[in-house]
């Protein structure tokens, strides 16, 4: 079956499909997500892309909130900054040092960590979830868009995209853009969900780190290539094991089968704000369920996601490119 521009019973009041790599207007049915969105497959490329033309707007998918400074977010920085660590050795493997901008950074929490190091200088940007902008001796925090800072936020040495490129309508134009801020030898690093994961083939619609609608494109390894090459970006080199990524997809997608409110336990780590409004019984019975099967599942994950890494079926696609001569 191919979805078609201007077929279908919808087909006079939908607008038509578009894939976000070649523009091309046919796709094929993948698969529906657990929460009713369509996945399909361009015709032409092969990407897979969600069918945003049912998507609230973005306003909606990405209201703006300052994350709060709560005890159990303390209590958990510890342990997750192994994690944080991991992607700075990554990073240091390629350019030990210099210039760093954190394009989609979230929080900001690996943009703080990374100046702290004192051996670069570090931009975050981040245009919904950052806290109070932050200017200190090595470290910039932006709320913006990217479109009105970057003028004025001058050459990087290394640019990161840390499961931010899957977000984007336009990501070839946006990598594109970007590159243009590199320095003569810069390096982009770009983290993606790898929708040809065993995560992925396991859980199918219900897998954490497919997240439609908020994912509009769901690479491949193809695929991302294609697009780094589209935007004049040569890979140069390629992880495939990430633990951030592996354990939290293996994990949360094991939970959203037995607690009923999606993602609860990230977002309670996230602490984003989206659990505050349950009450107390559902809090405690969630995190009771959370961790009387998060414990075995953080088990059984680490071995698990390992294989599958080894094995070409991590969660995550990893890969570092420079500009092409």
């Amino acid at each position: 079956m191919v979805l078609a521009s201007g077929s279908g019973p919808t087909a006079n009041t939908q607008p038509p499909l578009e894939c976000p790599l070649c523009e091309h207007a046919e796709a094929r049915p993948e698969l529906r997500s657990s929460n009713g969105y369509h996945v399909v497959r361009c015709s032409r490329c092969g990407l897979v892309y969600t069918d945003m033309r049912d998507a609230p707007a973005p306003a909606m998918l990405y209201p703006e909130f300052d994350q709060s400074d709560s005890v159990l977010s303390r209590t958990l920085s510890r342990p997750l900054g192994a994690f944080t660590r991991q992607r700075e050795n990554l990073v240091r493997s390629v350019k030990p040092q210099g210039r760093l901008l954190d394009f989609g950074c979230g929080s900001g929490a690996f943009a703080r960590w990374m100046s702290r190091s004192g051996d670069f200088d570090v931009v975050g940007l981040e245009p919904f979830s950052l806290g109070r902008p932050t200017r200190g001796d090595r470290l910039l925090l932006l709320r913006e868009p990217f479109e009105s800072a970057a003028p004025r936020m001058g050459r990087f040495d290394v640019v990161t995209l840390w499961h931010v490129l899957e977000h984007l309508n336009r990501p070839t134009e946006t990598l594109r853009s970007l590159s243009n801020l590199l320095a003569p030898d810069g390096i982009v690093i770009v983290s993606v969900p790898n929708f040809q994961s065993w995560q992925s083939r396991v859980f199918g619609g219900g897998w954490f780190h497919l997240d439609p609608p908020r994912h509009v494109v769901h690479f491949e390894a193809e695929t991302l290539d294609r697009c780094l090459r589209d935007a004049g970006l040569t890979p140069i080199r390629d992880w495939s094991f990430l633990p951030e990524y592996g354990l939290s997809g293996w994990i949360q997608s094991t939970l959203n089968r037995i607690v009923p409110h999606p993602n609860y336990l990230y977002e309670l780590v996230k602490d984003r704000g989206a659990v505050k409004d349950l009450g107390v019984l559902k809090q405690g019975l969630f995190a009771t369920l959370s961790i009387l099967a998060g414990g075995p599942t953080l088990a059984l994950s680490f071995p698990a996601e390992a294989l599958a890494s080894s094995l070409g079926g991590g969660a995550a696609l990893t890969v570092a490119a420079k500009r092409a001569p």
